[in-house]
């Protein structure tokens, strides 16, 4: 049984939108360009880590793609809220300055991202069930 009853097939759909809601967001959102390569290949990190541990724990295949698609749609969803603020914070800090990285991300934005990775997870443990 498939989590939701969905097949696999549907499942590698939900993981390509999930991916590109990630890059939409998240990836725009990167103050220099170094930034932005890194945030566009998390998608593919997280993938091959889950690709070993699909292979070594032998999970079903929706399995382990519901538990890409949690984690990586909980960043766009974390940031919620926060996108003009964190693009004025980059730019304002770009004016006056001083590297467009430094002080950009407040206490906030750092606990909704932790709470939505968390909100991610929980989704992906009563999902599997």
């Amino acid at each position: 049984m498939t989590p939701l009853g969905l097949s696999v097939a549907t499942w590698w759909c939900i993981a390509v939108l999930v991916t590109a809601v990630f890059w939409a967001v998240v990836v725009t959102l990167q103050p220099t360009r170094e930034y932005r390569i890194l945030a566009a290949l998390a998608p593919f990190a997280g993938a091959l880590f889950l690709l070993g541990h699909y292979k070594v724990k032998g999970m079903d295949p929706a399995d382990a793609l519901l538990m890409y698609s949690s984690a990586i749609l909980a960043f766009p969803l974390g940031l919620v809220g926060h996108v003009r603020k964190l693009s004025e914070r980059a730019l304002e800090a770009q004016r006056e300055g001083r590297p467009a990285d430094q002080g950009v991300l407040t206490p906030g934005v750092m606990v909704q991202l932790f709470l939505a990775l968390v909100g991610g997870m929980v989704t992906y443990f009563v999902l599997k069930v």
